[in-house]
């Protein structure tokens, strides 16, 4: 269990180094609110391909996921995008997290695999994002939970 965390975290330390090399063409900060709520960090390594990390607690239980994501234009409106992407996450659960209805009887760690689909909108103005989305993930190591219903609404600000 831990080897494999600890590979996990490499493989997704190692991409994130790899993309952030390429320079700071945009970066972005913010909360994320929904049933998880947390914060979100996105780093764009083009225009349109971006890697976001979301952080956030649920069910009394840590989060962190990292994802690739694709970042298109919507209805030729400036500012506004549909995006679409791929990722994994690690859970930290404790014995007072509380999952499917049962509380768990020791300290665990579970591995899986993400999606995501959403709508965002950047402000001309102003460097901030508006971001809305949909987030269906399952655990492939550690716990058999899926996912269905996480999403989230997320205020960014772009530097």
């Amino acid at each position: 269990m831990i080897k494999s965390s600890f590979l996990f975290s490499v493989f997704f330390a190692l991409a994130l180094q790899s993309f952030c090399q390429r320079g700071m063409l945009d970066n972005a900060l913010g909360i994320r609110l929904g049933l998880g709520n947390g914060v979100t960090y996105q780093h764009f390594a083009s225009d349109r391909i971006a890697i976001e990390g979301i952080a956030y607690q649920r069910y009394g239980a840590f989060n962190l996921t990292v994802l690739a994501e694709a970042h298109e234009k919507l209805f030729d409106v400036k500012g506004f995008r549909y995006f679409y992407g791929a990722g994994g996450h690690i859970w930290a659960y404790n014995q007072k997290s509380v999952l499917n209805e049962n509380t768990l009887s020791e300290n665990s760690i579970a591995l899986g695999v993400d999606a995501i689909v959403g709508l965002a909108y950047y402000l001309r103005s102003l460097p901030i994002q508006f971001s809305v989305d949909w987030k269906p993930a399952m655990n492939l190591k550690g716990s058999n939970y899926i996912e269905w219903d996480s999403g989230g609404l997320s205020v960014r600000y772009r530097f």
